[in-house]
Order: structure tokens, then sequence, then C-alpha cells
């Protein structure tokens, strides 16, 4: 089942981020030297947090300039393949971290040799050191060797010349198992990067019009899943939902939305007061670039937390999902109670 959820990861970076193959495409490839700090977000985290981690990463990427792709987030965009290393500079507890990914990375401003741009990545990491209860009980951040990374980084851009480009990003990195096994804290590690490219011939963008604004209404109905620990036993039970989402267009890359969801987890049904059952209300807000929508949800749960074995009255959800022209919406999504990754899911659903 963990092979299933990491190929349905992975699959989705195929969906949103291989364009047409037809039509000229640019080839870069690009260097990358990360440093960070680690974001506590308990106490006792905070003796294991002191170090500053520092990393590398490597990419191949691909730039289409065909108006047929352009048009898939009204935007010019990047995307590819991304190997990395982490050294959290705390070898006996925290180890090190390597990185294969998969990233989107839209132009979001131009001009002249000066760029502006939004990567955002996801991918599967290994870790060398994660939680034991004997030989490293004090690192809660991990528990599987295999886990997610999530990241997120502004980048601007300098062309230098016809070929070599330099960068420098803001980042912000998020590692979890998506909640396969616990303790499941994650690390949040924000920081900067400084790097380099090279293009195998010079970009050359042309221009493109964009289609005309229309503010309407949408609305998004789907349907989301994934599976958590059962407490009463050692096995994995289903947790299933569906949402509704009320969407209104303010400009061509920023939605609003008001919405509810219901979830059914199979791992509180022994819970007399809930039976499984989570009602919940929402705030979304879209970032969407054509077809391609990161999204965010501030969630109120509409039940007493401690009922379904929780200190928060509010939870969020991050999705990154694809629209496809006939309606159907595919994605992954992230639940988290403030800093606290809860699980990793996929969401299928429509959009009308």
């Amino acid at each position: 089942m963990r092979h299933t959820r990491a190929i349905g990861l992975f699959l989705l970076v195929g969906f949103v981020v291989f364009p047409d193959a037809r039509g000229q495409r640019l080839t870069r490839f690009a260097m990358e030297g990360q440093t960070s700090w680690i974001l506590p977000h308990s106490e006792e985290l905070v003796p294991i947090s002191q170090s500053h981690p520092q990393g590398i990463r490597l990419s191949y990427e691909k730039l289409s300039l065909e108006k047929s792709t352009w048009e898939n987030c009204n935007c010019f965009y990047l995307w590819g393949g991304e190997l990395g290393y982490t050294n959290f500079n705390n070898p006996t507890v925290l180890g090190d971290a390597f990185f294969f990914s998969g990233f989107f990375e839209p132009v979001l401003w131009r001009r002249a040799d000066w760029q502006l741009r939004l990567k955002a990545t996801l991918g599967m990491t290994y870790l060398t050191k994660v939680y034991d209860v004997n030989s490293n009980p004090k690192n809660t951040f991990f528990s599987s060797p295999l886990s997610f990374l999530l990241a997120v980084a502004p980048k601007v851009s300098y062309q230098v010349s016809e070929n070599w480009e330099v960068f420098l990003s803001g980042h912000y990195n998020h590692i979890s198992n998506g909640g396969q096994r616990q303790p499941n804290r994650g690390m949040n590690f924000p920081g900067f990067g400084l790097g380099v490219g090279y293009w195998l011939e010079q970009p050359v963008f042309p221009a493109h019009k964009k289609p005309v604004l229309r503010h309407r209404l949408s609305f998004l109905l789907e349907s989301f899943g994934t599976f958590r620990d059962n407490p009463a036993d050692t096995g994995r039970v289903p947790a299933l939902g569906i949402s509704m989402d009320l969407i209104h267009t303010l400009t061509r890359i920023n939605q609003l939305g008001l919405g509810t969801e219901l979830s059914w987890d199979q791992s509180l049904s022994s819970r007399a007061e809930t039976q499984g059952f989570v009602p919940a209300a929402f705030l979304s807000h879209h970032w969407v670039f054509g077809r391609v929508d990161f999204s965010q949800r501030m969630g109120l749960y509409l039940t007493d937390p401690a009922f379904i074995g929780q200190n928060h009255r509010f939870f969020q959800r991050y999705a990154l999902s694809y629209w496809f022209p006939t309606g159907f919406v595919f994605g992954v999504d992230l639940k988290a109670h403030g800093h606290v990754a809860e699980n990793i899911g996929l969401r299928l659903g429509w959009l009308f």
C-alpha cells in the first residue's frame, strides 16, 4: 500500500508538469546550494532543532514555448526532475536526507533579463536517522526512512549571458511520512538558496495573448481518502470523505471559496460520540495557473475535537490538483494541525 501511494504521488507530478510532446522545448541544467533552519513545533523538539541544515539540489529542467503549453497555466513554466541532499548537521539524531522529486515552476513576472518564478516540489526522501524507542528516542520528527517531501520556493533569477543564469531563492521544505507511521510530527525547515542554471539554447520568449478574465462562481465537488493507523489493531484502516467548495474568481490566479466537508475515519469508529464521522467547514484560497491549482483550506471542526482525539479546533489542508478540460479533478493533499502534519491522501472530483 505504501508503494501504491508513492506511485500515485509521482503520477500526479506527471499529470501536472508534463506538457504536450510537440513544439519547441528548451533544456536547462541547474545546481543550487541551500542553507536552512528548523522550526520546532513543540518544546521537546527545541534541543534537536538548533542545527542549521545545509544541502544541494541538482535539476534537469524543460521549458516549452508553444502556445498550447502556455495555455496550461496562462504562463510559461519550467518542469522537470531533481536530486537533492541535505545534511541536518546533527548526525547522531537527525542524520541526512536524500531526495528525488518532480517540480512545477511557473514564471510569474519577466522584465528584460529578470524573472520571478515560484517553484512547487513533490517527491520522496530517504532519511538515514529515524525514531527508535531505544536507539534514537529524541527524533520524533521522523519515524519512517521513506517519507514525502513537499516544498515551495519563490525565486528571482537574472540572465547573465545567452546560456547562463544565476538565481536567489527562498524555500519552505516539509518532510513527513503522511501519517503512515508514528510519531509523525514532520519537519519544517525554511531557508535560502543560491544557484546557477545553464540553458543548452538561448531562451527567447514569444508574446502570447491572455484570455479575457471572467469573474464567475464555480462549484468544486471532491472525494478524498487515505489510510490511518487503527488504535485497536496493528493494521491500517481507510479515512474517506467528501467536500463541497463554492469558489469565486478574483483575478487570473486568485480564487476564494467557502465550503464544507464530511469525513468518515474508521480509526475513530470505536468512539461512541462520533462513530467515525467528522463534519467541518472551511475557507479556501485557490492559486490557479490555468489548469494547475494549489489550494489552501482553513478548516473548523464542527464537533468537539476531544471526541476525535485532537487538541485543536482548526486544521489546514494543502492540495495540488490538475483541472482537466472535461471538469475532472485529480490531486494530492496534506492535512495538518498547525506545523504538525497528520496525513497525505489523494483527491478526486469534478469542477462545475
